[in-house]
């Protein structure tokens, strides 16, 4: 490194002295702006921990100027924002090298974008409602779309309220299952009814007629109570003829099911016995 830097500094001297015999004269004029002729003189090379630097010589008026190279292993502080982001504007924040010679890094940091809340209004059966979006990041950008009203109340069935009775009216009512508007209906009074007093004939003494013995009616089994019982009858019959057969179908399947179960169980046990899985 020390071998390095001893002949840059000899380079760059012994161009210092050539420029000085070559050109005496025109290193005694200005160069006019920004036409200097620059040519590196000396090179100090930046390492990971410390910084270095360059000369530069001008070989028409001799103007010198050097130029800081930082380290390459930078020793970086916290990021600083210089500007917030906002949803469509990008902001900046900058972070300080704390080396030998500090200096400053910029970045950009990009936008939010937008992201909306929203708030709804349900709509009624005729009044239209609406969707208000507002952004989270900037409460400035906001939009609405509106919701579209049914038009038409959704009535259920009617419901007596108050039951009508003779000489009174009534009241029933019905309510929309969306908004639960009610709407109510009279009912009509029931007619009064007049009762008049019963008129009762004189009545007569009754008159003593001979008694005889009552006589008991012949008992008789009409032919459609026959026809009911045989019918009955018959029809037990074929009930029991179909639930027997019903019934010890039943059993057997239970007996059989039963016995597979022993079946399976006992075939578990041999292949337990074996090893088998």
């Amino acid at each position: 490194m020390r071998a390095k830097l001893c002949a840059a500094v000899f380079a760059a001297a012994l161009l210092a002295i050539m420029l000085s015999l070559v050109a005496p004269v025109a290193w005694a004029a200005e160069c006019p702006e920004g036409q200097h002729n620059y040519s590196e003189a000396r090179l100090v090379p930046a390492t990971a921990m410390e910084d270095g630097e360059v000369d530069y010589i001008c070989t028409l008026c001799g103007q010198q100027y050097t130029k800081l190279l930082f380290a390459t292993d930078h020793l970086w502080g916290e990021w600083v924002i210089d500007q917030k982001p906002t949803c469509t504007e990008p902001g900046k924040r900058h972070r300080t090298c704390t080396r030998t010679q500090p200096h400053m890094e910029t970045a950009v940091i990009p936008v939010l974008g937008h992201k909306y809340k929203e708030t709804r209004t349900e709509p009624t059966c005729l009044e239209p409602g609406k969707s208000v979006f507002v952004c989270v990041n900037d409460a400035a950008h906001t939009y609405e779309e509106p919701i579209p009203a049914p038009g038409s109340h959704s009535f259920g069935e009617w419901r007596e309220e108050t039951p009508a009775g003779q000489g009174t009216e009534g009241l029933e009512a019905r309510s929309c299952v969306r908004c639960g508007l009610v709407e109510t209906n009279v009912l009509e009074a029931l007619p009064t009814t007049t009762t008049e007093p019963a008129t009762t004939p004189p009545t007569e003494p009754p008159t003593e007629e001979p008694t005889e013995p009552p006589t008991e009616p012949e008992r008789s089994i009409p032919v459609m109570d026959i026809v009911l019982i045989s019918a009955n009858t018959i029809a037990l019959g074929w009930f029991l003829f179909l639930l027997i057969p019903y019934f010890l179908g039943l059993a057997f399947a239970k007996r059989r099911r039963k016995a597979q179960e022993e079946r399976d169980a006992l075939r578990k046990e041999v292949d337990e016995l074996h090893g088998y899985e």
